[in-house]
């Protein structure tokens, strides 16, 4: 196959590859079946007692009463919103994901919490592994595989 014939291709799958996350990221809000964060903090009264799935940030725990107060980002800021009903080992600066019902008074009723991040020096371990995982894969492929200039590939060593 000629190298020109075979840069376009490469090059034709990434535009329609890149095509389709645009695609999905303009159609992602309305294809939700949630109320978002957005539109908690422009109508929150109307949402009252929906169902709703949301990311936040620990800001405050209370085990006595089995509470956080999580901040959860908008357009406009953040959001801060009261989460009951958590037994998870969490603490401020970690990640939560929050599936529950929305009451008065900016709470929500969570049946089910989800810890992402257990603090917010988790982010940090994460891609540091993620970092020294990626050179090892580098450095092994190099020292099996070659680079072929004149063939524009990889061959073996």
């Amino acid at each position: 196959m000629r190298p020109s014939l075979r840069l376009f291709g490469i090059v034709l799958v990434g535009l329609l590859v890149l095509g389709m996350g645009v695609h999905y990221d303009a159609n992602y809000e309305t294809n939700w079946p949630y109320p978002t964060g957005d539109a908690l903090e422009t109508d929150y009264e109307s949402h009252v007692g929906d169902r709703t799935f949301l990311f936040g940030t620990v800001r405050a725990v209370d085990r006595e009463n089995a509470t956080v107060e999580i901040l959860v980002e908008t357009e406009q800021g953040e959001l801060p919103l009261t989460v009951g009903g958590v037994e998870r080992s969490v603490q401020p600066g970690g990640a939560v994901q929050v599936y529950g019902t929305v009451e008065p008074d900016r709470h929500l009723a969570a049946d089910r919490v989800v810890v992402v991040n257990p603090a917010g020096s988790s982010l940090l371990f994460k891609y540091g592994v993620s970092l020294v995982g990626a050179l090892l894969v580098v450095v092994l492929f190099f020292r099996h595989w070659r680079f072929d200039t004149d063939g524009v590939g990889f061959e073996v060593r």
